[in-house]
């Protein structure tokens, strides 16, 4: 059949590595006859090229030029410009933490909150040991509003400054933060800081947690024993979250 001979000759272009080609049969078999199989090459095909068109691309020292471009355009507050500029500098060095740093701030800049944290998270994964990120990252949850992941970024951001190369900074963002949140717990009434606290998977996965409502009946009794609980470093971490958004102060 026909659609089987041009399916055999987009096969065989791809065991040559002729992608073009192989692309080329492969949609000409599809128009006369789709079948799974030969779809599926032609995606694994146009998959390959697209990679291989990526690492062809890839160049540290225009990285390094297009994201210049983007700072001179960002100092000038042409956020959209060099938003531009910055995605070039990612093509160009997709494991540059930088490209995506510097675009998360632009992206703030022009109130583009989910895209912001997406490129900060995205420079955390490429470079764990990258502090900007992480201070940039409580920065953008600030904008959001989420103080308390604000906060924690913050506190991430700690933990990863091993050199203290960031600390006055990193400071200067957790007492902007905890103002905030001071701001925002006193307004409310513990029934409303409870309400918004929940919204928070993380924070609703520890109040539903049997071992933590224990512990946050005995501080009802007993605040100092939350001490006690603090030597374990997991359950550590979860009352510094309550505490942080305000469940502990609404336990007592």
């Amino acid at each position: 059949m026909r659609e089987g001979t041009l399916g055999r000759i987009g096969t065989a272009y791809s065991r040559k590595d002729e992608l073009d080609n192989a692309i080329k049969y492969f949609s000409k078999s599809l128009t006369e006859h789709r079948t799974p199989d030969i779809l599926n090459k032609l995606r694994d095909a146009e998959k390959l090229k697209e990679e291989r068109a990526k690492q062809a691309y890839i160049d540290p020292e225009l990285s390094a030029k297009a994201r210049e471009e983007g700072n001179a355009l960002f100092k000038a507050g042409d956020f959209a410009g060099s938003v531009k500029s910055y995605t070039e500098s990612i093509k160009r060095d997709p494991n540059d933490p930088r490209g995506y740093n510097n675009r998360a701030a632009a992206y703030n800049k022009l109130a583009a909150l989910p895209e912001a944290l997406k490129d900060v998270e995205t420079a955390i994964k490429v470079d764990p040991k990258f502090v900007k990120a992480y201070i940039r990252k409580s920065t953008v949850l600030f904008a959001m509003r989420e103080y308390t992941k604000a906060m924690e970024a913050a506190q991430e951001g700690v933990a990863a400054d091993t050199e203290k190369q960031h600390t006055r900074e990193i400071e200067q963002q957790m007492e902007k933060v905890a103002r905030a949140l001071y701001e925002q717990q006193s307004g409310e009434s513990d029934e409303q800081t409870l309400e918004r606290a929940m919204r928070d998977p993380e924070v609703a996965s520890i109040m539903s947690d049997p071992v933590m409502q224990q512990i946050l009946q005995q501080a009802q009794q007993n605040p100092a024993a939350l001490q006690d609980h603090m030597k374990n470093p997991i359950v550590a971490k979860k009352i510094q979250k309550l505490l942080a958004a305000g469940i502990i102060k609404t336990r007592r």
